[in-house]
């Protein structure tokens, strides 16, 4: 993660530029016509539009554009004396009475404004929906208990969802759309056994004969609860395992992506404080007001702001291809209300995609609501709850939990035979299940396969160095266990990094006399207290979720476009690459598969720039987890062989 004190002065400024996206002041152009913005955030509660200024707008021309008064403008941006810019971004109240039409027709584009442009909570209260039965899906929020035919709309059929059917097998089975059942449905992504869809009868194909309309069954949901996914279906998940890249050259239709995020804005708004740490001659605190420079950041905003960055470019990736994507961006923060609010009001019923948010708490609220709404959730970074999956089946985890990495280490020892394997744990009697779990899979895994096998497979509690900071009796407390006449892998199942800086001080002193490897877990690749020629010198194996080729074509167009953007280049380390990745792979999948890519996501592969996708779930009530990992290897020759995972364990 790159931290704000060590980021470059161009890197400052990108983000900067990124950040102004969301909430700096900006103004556009007398004479000019006024577009209204697709792209929106929320702040508090309140929605805003991020409206870039063109030259020759002006304030009250926006205004009327967007139904504002030219007070509002002023008191919500930061207005320079010379007025308004060209490329400013202007941060705009949605306003509760909609832009007049003639307004909305002065656009350039000449495409159908976004009908969320009112500022309007979508119309999806029970009250509004009366002629969908309260037990459409399984997972309704209505509290209606509306049944039976005599409650039906005769505009539709209802058809119950069979074992095994999709939207795609439904829409080819009434001769209709696919786009056309999922907006009957309001954007009913995968539904499951037991469902119920509406079938427009004004779109039946001719000679297709209508289904038997089947009595709503009574039992509803609450507002709130989720069904009991579990007893969807006895059967396990069936998934394709990705192998040849899919070669994308068109796309068609719309995706609506809602991008929450915590950016902080509040705390990037704050660009001064007093310093009262100095005192005058005679001991009275001094109160100077410090104005921070143009270019600092809060720091905990910029991690997600390159997570933006790639969001953008993708998305300029899809729309070239012909795809009409509509981003609705949210500030979270870091508690959980904005979350609640942003449900309660009913502007994320219609997302067709939800980016984020980050916190394991927050994650938890919004996936739990989304799986009742068949709304497909990416959480885009590492998370500390390893349960989070459990019973939310529309959430999809790109940052593999530690398992998995345990899981492709083991594949990659597998090819070891015939070593003498050492696990190094730290936690006192294994206590932690997953030390625990780890060390039963490798001495399971590893045991001789027969006579010939030479493998032999030992534990180690290892604290590092002893009370009285010998480095030597550490190393010969470890030299104790090598055997000289084979190769020797230490498998450091810690994280803790003084104990493994100990282990690889003192592995690095022994490799002189002995062939010694090392493998672990890939929170090792960011230590500083390691010294990375003690990672060639010992062969260090180490899973790692992603991987950039330089080399590659799609790396090349990446960095290409994301100059071109923000006229600089995404640093290595930077979150650009996999929020470009995730956008692209889960907006792309869902424009050329629809439900089938969300409940089988290996029948999309495009060539990305950092990730290897492989979305698994253990069955139909959960959600999906990434297996798909690199292993790095540090060579000797100070090279890093890169070997994709192909096969996951589990």
């Amino acid at each position: 993660m790159t931290n704000a004190t060590s980021m470059s002065l161009k890197h400052a400024l990108k983000a900067l530029l990124i950040f102004a996206a969301l909430m700096a002041p900006s103004l556009m152009a007398a004479q000019v016509p006024v577009e209204i913005s697709k792209q929106k955030i929320v702040v508090e509660g309140k929605i805003y539009y991020m409206h870039a200024v063109q030259k020759g707008q002006t304030l009250y021309s926006i205004s009327k554009a967007y139904n504002v008064k030219v007070d509002d403008l002023t008191r919500e941006n930061v207005i320079p004396d010379t007025g308004i810019k060209d490329g400013q971004i202007l941060k705009i109240p949605a306003s509760s009475t909609p832009p007049a039409a003639d307004q909305r027709a002065t656009g350039t584009t000449g495409q159908e404004p976004n009908p969320q442009t009112t500022g309007q909570a979508p119309a999806k209260t029970a009250a509004s929906v009366t002629a969908v039965p309260a037990a459409a899906t399984s997972t309704s929020t209505s509290t209606s208990t509306s049944k039976g035919p005599a409650n039906q709309d005769p505009r539709f059929i209802y058809h119950r969802v069979l074992r095994g059917e999709t939207l795609s097998s439904v829409s080819r089975e009434y001769g209709i759309s696919v786009r056309e059942l999922k907006k009957a449905n309001q954007g009913l992504l995968f539904p499951r056994e037991g469902d119920y869809l509406l079938i427009p009868r004004n779109k039946i194909a001719s000679g297709k004969a209508e289904k038997v309309q089947p009595q709503i069954p009574e039992q509803v949901l609450i507002a709130g609860e989720t069904s009991d996914t579990a007893a969807v279906s006895d059967s396990l998940p069936v998934f394709t395992v990705p192998s040849e890249k899919t070669v994308i050259t068109e796309l068609s239709g719309s995706v609506k992506v809602a991008v929450m995020l915590p950016f902080f804005i509040n705390e990037n708004s704050v660009r001064s404080y007093i310093d009262s740490t100095k005192r005058d001659s005679k001991g009275k605190k001094i109160h100077k007001e410090v104005v921070m420079p143009v270019e600092w950041i809060y720091e905990g905003s910029i991690p997600f702001l390159e997570v933006y960055e790639g969001i953008l470019v993708a998305v300029d990736s899809l729309r070239a291809l012909g795809l009409t994507v509509e981003l609705d961006i949210y500030d979270t923060g870091g508690g959980t209300d904005q979350i609640n609010d942003l449900i309660s009001s009913g502007h994320l019923n219609d997302a067709g995609l939800i980016i984020g948010p980050v916190y394991s708490n927050n994650l938890s609220i919004l996936s739990s609501w989304a799986a009742s709404h068949s709304i497909p959730v990416v959480s885009p970074v590492p998370l500390r709850d390893q349960n989070i999956l459990s019973n939310r089946p529309t959430l999809f985890r790109v940052h593999p939990s530690a398992g998995v990495a345990q899981d492709v280490t083991l594949n990659e020892l597998r090819s070891h035979r015939g070593s003498n394997i050492v696990f190094l744990y730290s936690d006192t009697l294994m206590s932690d299940p997953m030390t625990s779990g780890y060390w039963n899979k490798v001495s399971l895994a590893m045991q001789p396969a027969g006579p010939d096998d030479s493998t032999t497979v030992t534990s180690h509690y290892f604290t590092g160095l002893t009370p009285r900071n010998d480095t030597y009796r550490g190393v010969s407390s470890l030299e104790s266990l090598i055997k000289p006449d084979r190769e020797n892998i230490f498998i450091l199942a810690t994280t803790e990094t003084p104990k493994v800086s100990a282990a690889f001080s003192a592995l690095h002193n022994l490799s002189r006399k002995y062939s010694i490897k090392v493998m672990g877990y890939p929170e090792i690749n960011s230590l500083e207290t390691v010294d990375l020629k003690y990672y060639y010198d010992l062969e260090l194996f180490i899973p790692s979720e992603s991987y950039i080729d330089f080399g590659s074509s799609a790396v090349s167009s990446f960095i290409r476009s994301f100059r071109q953007k923000f006229g600089t280049e995404p640093m290595a380390e930077s979150y650009a690459w996999r929020g470009f990745d995730i956008a692209f792979y889960f907006i792309g999948g869902i424009a050329s598969h629809g439900s089938d890519f969300l409940s089988d996501p290996g029948i999309f592969n495009p060539a990305l720039i950092c990730l290897a996708p492989d979305f698994r779930r253990n069955n139909f009530s959960d959600g999906f987890e990434n297996k798909g990992m690199y292993i790095m290897h540090y060579r000797k020759d100070m090279t890093i062989e890169v070997i994709r995972q192909s096969h996951p364990v589990y």
